[in-house]
């Protein structure tokens, strides 16, 4: 991570993703994945997200109803995935900033090019239009950095996600 990139001030309201993988927690996680490590240093990490929540009209055997779809794109790399449901929390304490990277109008194109895949894909239509954008959010995924020493391999930085409980070595 770049250390220019992290903790400088943030000039919007943020919320936070629920976190599963509380700090109490992440300890059992690590074991989990490998017996042989053994956590020496763990800290707080926010990543940057863009929530957009977009409304569409549809028919269905005559009657017309609103659906809502909600994509989540990071602000670092611009990768979107649609969500379900969504759960907001409280930020673990003193957490690392990261900052993003990206601008939010090419975000917004990504996330609307998204749900407009995603619903053409499970209305199997060729065309979905009439989008529109009804909520957008600035969102921090709560994320730990785990600093830690394997037997074999030495010492070794994993990523350990808050929400899923996925991980990545570093």
């Amino acid at each position: 991570m770049k250390e220019e990139a992290l903790n400088a001030v943030v000039d919007t309201e943020e919320a936070w993703l629920s976190a599963r993988l509380s700090l109490d927690d992440v300890a059992r996680r690590i074991a989990g994945i490998d017996t042989a490590l053994d956590a020496r240093d763990v800290q707080a990490v926010g990543f940057p997200y863009l929530l957009f929540t977009f409304r569409w009209e549809s028919r269905r055997w005559g009657r017309t109803r609103q659906e809502l779809m909600s994509c989540l794109v990071d602000r670092c790399q611009g990768v979107s995935t649609t969500l379900e449901r969504i759960e907001f929390g409280s930020p673990p304490a003193s957490p690392v900033l990261l900052q993003p990277e990206l601008d939010t109008p090419p975000l917004e194109r990504k996330a609307r090019q998204h749900v407009m895949q995603v619903r053409r894909h499970r209305l199997k239509r060729r065309a979905a239009s009439g989008l529109e954008r009804v909520e957008r959010q600035w969102v921090r995924k709560p994320l730990w950095r785990v600093a830690a020493r394997h037997k074999r391999y030495g010492d070794i930085e994993l990523l350990l996600d808050g929400v899923t409980g996925g991980y990545y070595v570093m």
